[in-house]
């Protein structure tokens, strides 16, 4: 496993702050460092069953703190935007802080609301922007989170080690949509644990610092979210041999990518993608008849692939970001998309924008590790794009960017669907999303290989290569990632590098109970929740989806069994408080079997129920990961 460092950076004015650290002030950091231990704080985000294609918040602070209150430690020195929508498949380091030895039990985080722009995906071209509201109707602005970790798992932070805290915003557990009205009211969740409560990669973004060829090794600021903040921290990160590099448009593998590396300025951006792992130890010792049993913990990075310089964001050319929803010739057309201007600024492009790409452009894929034969043709309609180029803003309104003599870097997607025939080494799907979107917003022309045989999304069809197939039979849902065939040559219209079937989709499960039931489980124990599919008092949301799959929950012929995994170690199960804004987290079931129990005396109403998992429809049992369970306290 690659190691993980962590130093601390002291905040400093905008117009003072320098990428750059003389030799002196790092050896005061290290001794800093020596003294204490460093908190990583990640961020992720839990999709919902109801899709967004932009969920853009103000997040104003995160702070961590002891059980007695005394010690408090921001993560996040000032305040950020961030869309959750990206968040969905990756979590993000938003803060490496150095931090005083101590056991931290509680995080408080502010949300802000007040300028937020959330679009949800309704079919139509650009989706149904929707009003923040709260559960009176009331406007939002700023809304503060009190999470407490499970009292046997908080986050112990020891001398010169690494410990994370792992975030994740749930997006079915925190909003209800309602068209008709064009709101969505929210009563926002977080939940935290000092453990790893998922598997995603864990994306780093930050101005590079130093790289040290000779120890294989690199230094970056940390600046996340893909906005314009002050640097919450900064990490030493060692690749390996076979992490992938992109710098400056050029692809490279392992120490050759390390040192085109080194030859960037200092304050060059980079980001970074790997797998994140806690490890802990414990030691006992006796002193004078007492003993004491502590814990210590650490965290390993395994960088998987690198981005650099214009690969991320250029001085000279602006760039777009999003799904390709049509293409005619050297045209493409890009709904819902993210530009980022030469000067950093961040903006939701609620509207269509077009790329206009050329002979001239050049393509790269994201992880190929070296320089590939790529042309525009590969690009196609579902392709997953980062556009450099010229933008303008004409009269209509909707942005061009002229990527003609720029770069267009194309990064894996995914096709959700039903499975209608299955061959040998393919797949067959009645299409229902591409990219995350639904399928409605997407235009095929020009797709196939003669300009009467377009992509067919009830008829799409997967290469799947050697990818196992077993449990791919007709009719249940599959989920593929990787990249969509070249344009004006499908099919195949998709080859895949990664399936899920019904055994692998993380199946979630969404109930709502309007103002809320006393009585929302027939019974609950130890071993399961067994859900009332019954309740009067179900609302708007009662379904279980998988993939391309929903069942609605009321009309089952059985109550579902809500089981805790036997086989995962990611679990997180929380009790969040509506009125109050506290969230209560455990790691196990028992614990928070045992604290729901208490709560729940007949007064307190449960407003929703949300989880996370595998979805056995033989038997109605749902194997949970993470489970939520809200109150209206």
């Amino acid at each position: 496993m690659n190691s993980f460092n962590a130093y601390s950076v002291t905040a400093m004015r905008p117009a003072l702050r320098h990428w750059v650290m003389a030799p002196l002030a790092a050896v005061a950091l290290l001794v800093l460092a020596a003294c204490n231990g460093t908190a990583v704080v990640t961020l992720t985000a839990t999709a919902s069953t109801d899709t967004f294609l932009a969920y853009r918040v103000g997040l104003v602070s995160v702070e961590l703190q002891t059980s007695n209150g005394n010690t408090a430690t921001k993560a996040l020195p000032a305040s950020t935007t961030v869309d959750l929508v990206n968040l969905v498949n990756v979590s993000e380091v938003l803060g490496s802080t150095t931090v005083a030895k101590a056991n931290y039990t509680t995080a408080i985080i502010t949300v802000d609301y007040g300028s937020a722009e959330i679009v949800y995906d309704d079919g139509t071209e650009y989706g149904l922007a929707l009003t923040p509201v709260g559960t009176s109707g009331q406007a939002l602005g700023q809304v503060t989170l009190t999470l407490t970790l499970d009292p046997a798992n908080d986050l112990s932070v020891n001398t010169n080690k690494v410990s994370r805290l792992a975030l994740d915003f749930k997006l079915a557990a925190s909003n209800v949509v309602s068209t008709s009205s064009g709101t969505v009211t929210v009563t926002p969740l977080i939940v935290a644990s000092a453990s790893p409560t998922d598997s995603k990669n864990v994306r780093i973004r930050g101005p590079l610092v130093s790289t040290d060829t000779a120890n294989t090794r690199y230094t970056v600021g940390v600046t996340p979210f893909d906005f314009p903040t002050a640097e919450t921290g900064q990490l030493n990160i060692s690749p390996s041999d076979v992490t992938t590099y992109e710098i400056n448009g050029t692809a490279w593998t392992g120490t050759a990518g390390l040192t085109a590396l080194a030859g960037l300025s200092s304050s060059a951006m980079t980001v970074t993608l790997g797998t994140m792992t806690s490890s802990s130890s414990t030691s006992t010792t006796t002193t004078n008849g007492t003993t004491t049993t502590s814990t210590t913990t650490d965290v390993s990075y395994a960088a998987t692939e690198v981005l650099a310089g214009s690969s991320v964001q250029s001085s000279s050319l602006d760039r777009v970001s999003g799904i390709v929803s049509a293409r005619s010739g050297n045209t493409l057309t890009v709904e819902d998309a993210t530009l980022i201007g030469i000067d950093g600024t961040n903006t939701f492009l609620s509207r269509t924008a077009t790329v206009q790409v050329g002979a001239g452009t050049l393509v790269t894929v994201l992880g190929q590790g070296s320089t590939g034969n790529n042309t525009v043709a590969q690009i196609s309609v579902g392709s997953f794009i980062h556009a450099f180029g010229t933008a303008t803003t004409p009269s209509s309104g909707d942005v061009t960017l002229d990527a003609s003599a720029g770069h267009v870097q194309l990064d894996k997607t995914s096709a959700s669907g039903l499975v209608t025939v299955v061959g040998s080494g393919s797949l067959d799907l009645n299409l229902t999303s591409l990219g995350g979107r639904s399928i409605k917003a997407f235009d095929f022309v020009g797709t196939g290989s003669s300009s009467s045989a377009p992509t067919s999304p009830s008829s799409y069809v997967v290469s799947a290569g050697t990818l196992d197939l077993t449990n791919s039979t007709v009719g249940v849902p599959v989920v593929v990632t990787g990249l969509v065939g070249s344009f004006g040559a499908a099919p195949p219209d998709f080859t895949a590098s990664a399936l899920l079937d019904p055994s692998t989709i993380s199946a979630e499960l969404v109930v709502d109970y309007g103002l809320g039931t006393s009585a929302p489980f027939t019974t609950y124990n130890s071993a399961e929740i067994d859900l009332a599919r019954t309740n009067a008092s179900i609302g708007t949301r009662d379904l279980i989806q998988v993939g391309a799959e929903s069942i609605n929950i009321v009309g089952m012929s059985s109550d579902p069994l809500i089981v805790p995994s036997t086989t995962v170690s990611t679990l997180i199960f929380s009790i969040g408080h509506g009125a109050s804004g506290t969230v209560e987290n455990f790691i196990t079931f028992d614990a928070f079997v045992t604290t729901l129990t208490s709560e729940l005396n007949g007064s307190v109403l449960v407003t929703g129920v949300t989880a996370l998992g595998q979805y056995t429809s033989s038997s109605y049992t749902f194997t949970a990961t993470s489970i939520t369970v809200v109150l209206n306290n």
